[in-house]
């Protein structure tokens, strides 16, 4: 447990804090939360209001090959108490690459009311979303070596590491339509940028001749950051940047949602979140070739050139080091730049078995390095009552086909407690390739009115 617990502290240090995530939330009815992943549905409630600070705080991780299991057991730790990693074991966990999507969202302040058919809501929300790539190529090379098969492949050392730390101020706003059975909804918001790792470009491309065996490699890289926080962790800028971030790194982003009854028992719903981008002027630093797509050819050495007298030598040793320096060379600038949210998308069904139980079917899909990112889920969801809420849910996704998922929310008059975790195997096992936790505290009113509005409404076509 200790080296899980060290290991997860070195990777929140090392790039801060998404796999898809919220599938089980979608089809809990009466929790808010669920607003901020389709603003169209909305909770059995008139008004809430969610605790400050404890409303809602969750965590995902999700990776394509790796899971935590396998890292712990590459870390070996001696006598002394001292760790070392086991890279024969990491390779082996490693050999297909790996994509790795950690997030943390924490509100600070969430509430809704309705009034007649319309819904108002307001939110904020500190967001932290971290997506690293690891090229397959890289752990091919590592372990197989270039040489036998891989003479004449080009290795792509793509590399990519995203990280967008955000604080997003929303002002939602969702409406029925077309005698209840439609509803579309939208969430607007500002969102101050607090510190970002932008990987646009890192293409570095290694090939050995399966002739000559000489190496050629091609380099072009462009990564645009701005980190407010390290340098105010360094005591060089005004402390409270650390906590309000910069004024000057902003953006605008918006969530979009529906949900139509196409008959009594089918409901279909679909949304797509933050979609929008953030401006970087303050703090900026801008890393890029300065020959990109350059190419540096090593055949060896002709030992003439670097042997005899020390001028004849010398220029052969500059020439070499001017032609690698040429490629890979580096320039550093602080220009403005800007990042997208890095927006997910939804698409759900639902069969009604009555107004409290129903299965439904959810997909989603995610944009990250030119790779699709999709998970379909199917669940059951129940409530009992006014008191308890269940789902359960069955997740496939690109990295793992055994999630299986649980919801609970449990009111308690006006008060609301909530938890939802998408892989509950994993978690028991420590088999974990996709995590995910939710919970929070909230004030519901107003629930057993709208219930029974509802109800009348869905009586009204066969009166």
């Amino acid at each position: 447990m200790k080296k899980i617990t060290l290991l997860l502290a070195s990777i929140l240090l090392a790039i801060g804090i998404n796999a898809q995530s919220n599938m089980t939330l979608y089809n809990m009815g009466n929790v808010p939360q669920r607003l901020t992943i389709n603003p169209a549905l909305t909770p059995d409630c008139k008004w809430y209001l969610g605790m400050p600070i404890l409303s809602s705080t969750d965590i995902s991780f999700g990776s394509s090959a790796l899971n935590i299991s396998d890292i712990n057991n590459a870390l070996d730790v001696n006598s002394r108490g001292n760790y070392t990693v086991n890279l024969k074991t990491l390779g082996t966990a490693l050999n297909k690459g790996t994509f790795v999507n950690i997030g943390i969202n924490q509100e600070w302040l969430n509430f809704g009311f309705g009034v007649k058919k319309s819904m108002f809501t307001f939110g904020i929300t500190e967001k932290i979303k971290t997506r690293v790539d690891f090229p397959t190529d890289l752990f091919k090379v590592a372990f197989e070596g270039n040489g036998g098969q891989n003479l004449g492949y080009a290795f792509n050392f793509n590399f990519g590491l995203d990280v967008l730390h955000t604080r997003e101020f929303a002002v939602g706003y969702n409406r029925s339509l077309l005698n209840e059975k439609l509803r579309v909804g939208g969430r607007l918001k500002y969102v101050r940028g607090l510190n970002v790792i932008n990987t646009k470009n890192n293409d570095v491309i290694f090939t050995t001749d399966p002739n000559t065996f000489a190496y050629t490699v091609t380099a072009d890289i462009e990564v645009n950051t701005s980190t407010p926080i390290l340098d105010s962790a360094l005591g060089v800028d005004n402390p409270s940047t650390l906590v309000l971030g910069s004024p000057k790194n902003g953006g605008f982003g918006i969530d979009l949602g529906a949900s139509y009854e196409l008959t009594d028992r089918i409901t279909l719903s679909a949304s797509i979140v933050d979609l929008g981008r953030i401006f970087w002027n303050d703090y900026t630093t801008n890393v890029k070739s300065r020959n990109p797509g350059a190419a540096f050819t090593y055949r060896g050495v002709d030992i003439n050139e670097y042997i005899g007298d020390s001028v004849q030598g010398g220029a052969g040793f500059q020439a070499l080091s001017d032609t690698i320096l040429d490629v890979f060379a580096l320039d550093t600038n602080n220009n403005s730049f800007s990042t997208g949210l890095l927006g997910e998308f939804y698409i759900g069904g639902n069969i009604h078995l009555n107004d409290r139980h129903n299965a439904g079917v959810l997909l989603y899909g995610s944009f990250y390095n030119r790779s699709f990112y999709p998970a379909l889920t199917l669940s059951w969801n129940s409530e009992f009552g006014r008191i308890l809420a269940v789902s359960g849910s069955y997740t496939i996704s690109r990295s793992s086909a055994t999630n299986i998922g649980l919801g609970l929310a449990l009111n308690l008059g006006p008060e609301q407690f909530y938890v939802v975790g998408d892989n509950l195997v994993g978690t028991a096992t420590g088999n974990l390739q996709t995590v995910y936790i939710r919970f929070g505290w909230n004030h519901t009113f107003g629930r057993k009115k709208y219930q029974k509005q509802k109800r009348k409404q869905k009586k009204k076509p066969t009166e």
